[in-house]
């Protein structure tokens, strides 16, 4: 998928994602990419990244994605902004659940955008 944008890139993701396209979804984070989670530990790497896809695509994890604020410097840029996720948890009880995310995108030598860092639910406080 060509997004030459990171504003298109969030919204390519959360499309694919919605859509049960891991394979989409996938293509669009670099090799070497990382996820924060909640607690600070990470996600890494392309192959760690697709197995939580995946359980997204699973559980049909609805997501939308909101950039408020987007810096780029060259081939760098970061944005802030925020996630809802909703869907059916494993105990078959639903949810929504909103966080505030920071996001940080890499262009590639093709022109093209790419998630390289994801905190989705911000960085933790230490």
């Amino acid at each position: 998928m060509a997004v030459t944008t990171p504003q298109e890139l969030s919204a390519a993701f959360g499309a694919a994602v919605n859509a049960g396209d891991l394979a989409t979804a996938l293509e669009l984070w670099t090799e070497d990419a990382v996820i924060v989670q909640p607690d600070g530990q990470t996600v890494r790497g392309r192959d760690a990244i697709a197995a939580a896809l995946r359980a997204l695509v699973e559980h049909e994890v609805r997501i939308d994605i909101h950039v408020e604020h987007t810096v780029t410097a060259g081939d760098i840029a970061v944005a802030s902004g925020s996630l809802t996720m909703s869907g059916t948890g494993a105990d078959g009880r639903a949810f929504n659940q909103r966080s505030d995310s920071i996001v940080v995108y890499s262009r590639a030598a093709d022109g093209l955008w790419r998630l390289a860092i994801d905190a989705p639910w911000g960085l933790p406080r230490r």
